[in-house]
């Protein structure tokens, strides 16, 4: 951990500003506490991690996804830097070139693939997320003083209101007890005119909304037949939660074996488009599934509730993500309005 990180932080308890009790060499730290002022609540930080994670008991849903988010993370084969590269750009709508000197955050960061890209990009990265699959950064931490790793809740955000330039929550904040709820934790952390850019899982939802949808080159035969593709996403959904009531009450370890068998669907023409995944790669096919059967919070929403969401909390919609065959409801938008939280 740096000096700086100190700049930024706020206590997950009372959200004042906090104060270091650690061991320093120059300008790092790899143990000791960081400390509310307000309260004193005091916050370990490991191998130069802060674990700044609320001083309450996680509920049983909270914590069960933090273990299958962590068992996923940590074998996933790892970054691919130019794959990484090109998704992340797609999918936070902002071009190479604006990322450079900013400050930026990634709200569920997993084990940081996108940390990196931002990073990578020119950006000053806070890479955040509530397991242990963040400490893969740790040693990329170590070699950059650009990039950040920090332990805690989306709910509960330990960072100080209005201090970024950028916030990216991607496929994260709907795997929260409550999607909204975290969708302001993290929309209150963005500077006026900063930017907010997100995604999170779609449905298929009513179908006038559906042919509304943006759609990626090459997906014609989806624009030509939308009522077709619409009942498609709508039975993949149906078949996925009937599958998910016994898939997330298993133990994390029989749920990654069973994902094997629904990893080698996912290569098998047609049938592949109801399954999770259709990545190329076996092993991150498999990882993918894995995500999408084995965490108890799954919520799905429409591009109509995220604007939604965006006016409330002050934010003008500048781009909308265009997707394939199933929806992926996200959008980039400008900080315009002062809103008091």
């Amino acid at each position: 951990m740096r000096r700086r990180l100190l700049d930024l932080l706020a206590s997950p308890c009372c959200r004042n500003v906090m104060e270091a009790d650690c061991e320093w060499s120059g300008d790092e730290a790899a143990i000791g506490h960081l400390i509310c002022k307000f309260c004193r609540q005091r916050y370990p930080v490991i191998d130069g991690v802060p674990r700044l994670l609320p001083p309450v008991e996680l509920a049983p849903g909270v914590a069960q996804t933090r273990e299958s988010f962590a068992w996923e993370w940590l074998r996933h084969p790892g970054p691919r830097p130019d794959e990484d590269r090109a998704i992340f750009l797609e999918e936070t709508q902002i071009p190479a070139a604006d990322w450079r000197g900013k400050l930026a955050l990634d709200a569920g960061c997993g084990m940081g693939r996108y940390s990196l890209a931002a990073a990578g990009l020119g950006a000053e990265v806070v890479a955040f997320d509530l397991s242990e699959a963040a400490l893969r950064l740790k040693a990329a931490a170590k070699e950059s003083d650009k990039l950040h790793v920090v332990m805690g809740d989306i709910n509960h955000p330990p960072f100080r209101r209005g201090i970024f330039d950028v916030v990216f929550s991607l496929g994260v904040l709907h795997h929260a007890a409550d999607t909204q709820t975290a969708f302001r934790r993290v929309a209150e952390l963005v500077r006026d005119r900063g930017l907010l850019t997100f995604w999170v899982y779609g449905k298929a939802g009513r179908l006038d909304d559906f042919r509304t949808n943006p759609l990626r080159e090459g997906r014609r035969w989806v624009a030509r037949h939308r009522a077709l593709a619409w009942l498609v996403v709508a039975l993949r959904h149906a078949l996925s939660d009937v599958l998910r009531l016994f898939t997330v009450r298993l133990p994390v370890r029989l749920n990654y074996a069973l994902c094997f068998p629904v990893a080698v669907l996912g290569a098998v023409p047609l049938v592949k488009y109801l399954t999770p995944s259709v990545h190329p790669d076996f092993r991150v096919r498999l990882i993918e599934d894995f995500d999408w059967l084995s965490p108890v919070y799954q919520h799905h929403h429409s591009k109509e509730e995220l604007r939604l969401w965006l006016q409330e909390a002050g934010f003008t919609v500048l781009k909308v993500l265009p997707h394939g065959l199933v929806p992926k409801p996200g959008m980039l938008a400008r900080k315009t309005d002062h809103v008091r939280n």
